[in-house]
């Protein structure tokens, strides 16, 4: 036997709520409400109510103010509201129709009127949520055959073509997410949800002109001459041709984006393009994320006249513009989503394609206007065990709770005063969350995008201002999902805490405690790489569920992209001192934080490492100058940095830096006549000039490049990666003469530079540069 399903009914006089259920009968069972408070704290507790019987006039509060909390709620969306009142003016009931009733009926009550109508109310909701499921299967089909005609076209290109069949769906993929974050740099283009999907889409058609190319051509494992080059080429105007040459759907949307994709998908941002040397903005921003997506996919596929480039060197390549040129703003959006780029390749094409409909389906079928949700009373249940789950493992620092569906925030801060700790903003509309820098913030946006119902947490760093000064933080976050049907993400539950404290917590706890697995995971989310290594062997361990260590292939150094031993390994120097070392060291443009720490496992000696990215967030910006983010409670940053120039301090290089080994580059500078200049115009006018010339060496370096006064007027800098062509000690030579001292025009101020590339150790790289450092002051002199 089915339940009986329950009414609410909202009504100040006893007597006609008595009316009521007498007219209804025994078929429902009742709840009852002598006021507007009263009805919302059921509402609120209860999740099974099907119907809502609402007077309009009622003490404390009235039928109005109980619809205005519904529609807050969106309680509406699933639970039909009837107004019962006796109210004759037309305009009460215009406007309870406006906040969303089903149905407006007037007393006195007239039996076969109000059984009708509340039936009616009830089957139409029913009705509804068939509705609901249906549309959602409908979409979802429709998501699948569309998976499914992509996979095809991509076996018909494999098929002709040397290239892999995977081709076609890396570029929809690669299109999609360059797209998203495209839009959260810029609305420059203007793009919603539905553009980014027809110009995905149509990527699946960016190369239909190869059709026309012969296939001794296509093939060819070699070197194509001017004439096989020029044939292919015209796979960009063939494909256009085909299109346009359709005898129906010219008009279509997706065609006119396929059309401009085919043609365009060759011509690059300065002009160097083909087949119509579009230049910047002239070619249509479809064909300029497709084009930067095929040049990454065809740099790291295999072909039959190359092997596959790795992740690392491709981006490398693009960025630097050896493939060509692109838009500066996508090429912010390739580096930026890097990581992500590489994960979202890994999963299956019809994973992807579904994650991406659900984007969509969140607009679609659960937005507020959208059709009742199902399974109300179950979801909401399911979802408060899991936020008390989630909070009961978590402690202190700030607390939020985002519902998707409506795009509010909660937020529980405690670096807040009471009166401000707890607020409830609109996170969709840029508020809430505002103690997060804008990139922080993009990085919670793709990890919740980045989520499923099997994988939904994540944990990444992000930097919280603290009593003035920024701190480095821990964001773990859990994504809740609905149960029935397809899977929607409707909220996301986080807690944001002190990554100094915790740290320390875990730093002090001892590897050989009686959970080290547990205690190598909690490092695991704070530090981008951690693992135990025998220096002495060069091996990787995996610690075993039994305890037990064993080595793992390959060596620990093959991190470093190194073939050998490292030269002054920390880890070797942390083993045979045993204690607990750091160093920053660095791998191409990368710099990383690395700690390296001496335990004991079953009694074998062997060191912790733990290693952190500086360059993703790592780098705390005060005034012009980088600074590392201590994670130690006693960190005094006025010893690391100059205080007259900016420049890191010589105790920073011997704590840090002394012992690094990516470095390429050194440069030893000595700003010419300082003695003179202090003899002449007195020392506040030397440290002034000392000052404009290490801003103007600092104006001109990149992120990972570090400046370090050396001595009283001599500074060390170091150039972890050297681009092919680049000219760093003309570049320095070049900024010192720039220099300028306010009120005095006269004072000229330049540098003896001296550098070499390649030399290791450090300690020798120095001595090197240093020499040739004073054999061009030697030179300038004569």
């Amino acid at each position: 036997m089915e339940p009986k399903q329950k009414i609410l009914i909202v009504d100040d006089s006893e007597i006609n709520r008595a009316m009521l259920k007498e007219i209804l009968g025994e078929g429902y069972e009742y709840l009852e409400a002598e006021n507007g408070l009263r009805a919302i704290e059921i509402l609120r507790r209860r999740t099974d109510i099907a119907l809502v019987l609402l007077d309009l006039i009622m003490p404390e509060m009235d039928g109005f103010d109980v619809l205005r909390v519904m529609q807050c709620y969106a309680w509406q969306e699933e639970i039909p509201v009837i107004v019962i009142s006796a109210a004759e003016d037309t305009r009460s009931v215009e406007r309870a129709y406006d906040m969303g009733v089903a149905d407006y009926i007037r007393r006195p009550f007239e039996r076969v009127m109000v059984l009708r109508r509340v039936k009616n109310a009830l089957m139409l909701y029913a009705k509804q949520k068939r509705l609901t499921r249906l549309v959602t299967d409908q979409v979802y089909e429709k998501e699948h055959n569309s998976v499914l005609m992509i996979n095809i076209l991509s076996h018909v290109v494999e098929f002709r073509n040397s290239e892999s069949g995977q081709h076609v769906l890396h570029i929809r993929t690669l299109t999609d997410l360059l797209l998203h974050q495209l839009v959260q740099k810029t609305d420059r283009y203007q793009l919603d949800e539905s553009d980014i999907s027809l110009i995905s889409t149509a990527s699946a058609l960016h190369d239909i002109g190869k059709i026309m190319i012969p296939e001794e051509i296509l093939n060819k494992p070699g070197r194509l001459t001017e004439e096989e080059y020029a044939t292919i080429k015209t796979h960009t105007t063939e494909g256009s041709r085909i299109l346009k040459g359709l005898a129906i759907g010219q008009d279509e949307p997706l065609v006119k984006v396929a059309h401009a994709i085919c043609r365009w998908h060759h011509e690059r941002w300065d002009g160097g393009g083909y087949p119509d040397r579009l230049k910047g903005d002239e070619i249509p921003i479809a064909a300029q994320v497709v084009a930067l997506a095929d040049v990454y996919d065809a740099l790291t596929s295999e072909r039959c006249y190359k092997q596959a480039y790795s992740h690392e060197k491709a981006v490398d390549m693009i960025l630097h513009g050896e493939c060509g040129s692109f838009n500066p703003l996508l090429m912010e959006c390739l580096k930026e989503s890097s990581e992500l780029l590489r994960t979202e390749l890994q999963r299956s094409e019809y994973d992807r394609g579904f994650r991406h409909e659900t984007r969509r389906l969140s607009e679609e079928i659960l937005h507020r206007e959208a059709l009742p949700r199902e399974d109300r009373a179950q979801r909401l249940l399911d979802l408060e065990r899991e936020r008390t789950a989630f909070y009961a493992e978590q402690r202190g620092g700030i607390q939020f709770d985002y519902d998707i569906l409506s795009g509010s925030v909660t937020v529980v801060n405690r670096y807040e005063d009471p009166v401000n700790r707890t607020q409830k903003l609109d996170f969709d509309k840029g508020m809430g969350l505002t103690f997060l820098s804008g990139k922080d913030r993009r990085k919670l946006l793709d990890a919740i995008a980045a989520a499923t119902p099997e994988e939904p947490d994540a944990a990444f760093p992000v930097l919280i201002a603290v009593d003035q000064e920024y701190r480095l933080h821990r964001l773990v976050m859990h994504t809740m999902w609905s149960r029935a049907g397809v899977r929607h993400c409707v909220s996301v539950v986080g807690q944001i805490t002190d990554d100094h404290a915790r740290l320390q917590e875990l730093m002090l706890g001892n590897v050989n405690s009686d959970q080290p697995e547990a205690l190598l995971e909690c490092l695991k989310g704070i530090f981008d790489i951690v693992r135990l290594v025998d220096p002495e062997s060069t091996k990787v361990l995996s610690l075993g569920k039994d305890g037990r260590l064993t080595e793992m292939p390959g060596t620990c150094h093959m991190v470093w992209n190194k073939s050998g031993r490292c030269e002054n390994c920390i880890s070797s120097k942390a083993l045979a001192r045993k204690e607990s070392l750091n160093k920053i060291e660095f791998k191409d443009e990368q710099a990383y934080f690395v700690m390296a720490k001496y335990v004991e496992v079953g009694g074998r000696g062997c060191v912790l490492e733990m290693v952190s990215k500086l360059s993703d967030g790592r780098w705390l910006d005060m005034g012009g100058r980088r600074m590392l983010l201590d994670r130690g409670s006693n960190f005094d940053r006025s010893a690391f940095v100059d205080s007259l120039t900016g420049a890191y301090s010589r105790q920073y290089f011997e704590c840090f830096l002394a012992e690094s080994e990516q470095v390429e580059g050194v440069v030893m500078i000595d700003v010419d006549h300082f003695k003179e200049v202090n003899d002449r115009f007195g020392h506040l006018v030397g440290d002034k000039a000392l000052q404009s010339v290490a801003q103007s060496i600092l104006s001109n370096l990149r992120q990972t490049d570090v400046l370090v006064r050396y001595g009283g007027d001599e500074f060390l800098l170091l150039v972890p990666h050297i681009r092919p062509g680049e000219h760093v000690i003309q570049r320095v030579r070049e900024a010192a003469a720039n220099a300028r001292v306010e009120g005095y025009p006269e004072l000229e101020l330049s540098a003896s530079v001296g550098g070499v590339c390649g030399v290791h150790p450090l300690t020798e790289a120095i001595r090197q540069a240093d020499e040739k450092m004073y054999q061009n002051k030697a030179e300038r002199k004569n």
